[in-house]
């Protein structure tokens, strides 16, 4: 019995040490995108997404976070938001590719769940989720993201 308590508490110990996404290895970065109408309405869909990627040109107030900035309707339908860069190599050049639901570096060969907003890793080296941005305002025309 004294052998299966051991195994409980190695088991809660390592729960508690292990990263969570209010802990992302991705440093904070200023957020704020706005979608267009015409993104809005492909964002009505469940399974979409928008990106904004740190190669693209957008208007001089938009700022794309560490990475740049993925916005996508989960299999729930809520409209969620998380940044690009790959929390495994945490630097903003690798920016991770997207097939919803499935996020993925090719660089290191982590794979990331979007389908229901919270960015888990499911394959590869990677023990951290995405970093999430929570401040998410849908006004019905369109949908803006801060941090």
């Amino acid at each position: 019995m004294n052998r299966m308590r051991i195994v409980v508490l190695i088991f809660f110990c390592i729960l508690l040490t292990a990263c969570r996404n209010d802990e992302s290895s991705i440093p904070e970065a200023e957020v704020y995108v706005r979608t267009t109408y015409s993104e809005y309405m492909n964002l009505m869909r469940v399974n979409s997404c928008v990106i904004y990627s740190k190669d693209d040109t957008y208007p001089s107030n938009f700022k794309l976070g560490y990475g740049g900035v993925i916005i996508f309707r989960d299999l729930e339908g809520l409209v969620r938001s998380c940044d690009l860069a790959c929390p495994y190599e945490a630097l903003s050049g690798f920016k991770l590719e997207v097939e919803m639901p499935f996020a993925f570096c090719l660089e290191c060969g982590s794979r990331f769940d979007l389908s229901y907003g919270v960015g888990n890793p499911v394959g590869g080296p990677a023990e951290c989720g995405m970093k999430i941005y929570n401040k998410i305002r849908d006004t019905g025309e369109y949908i803006m993201v801060t941090n």
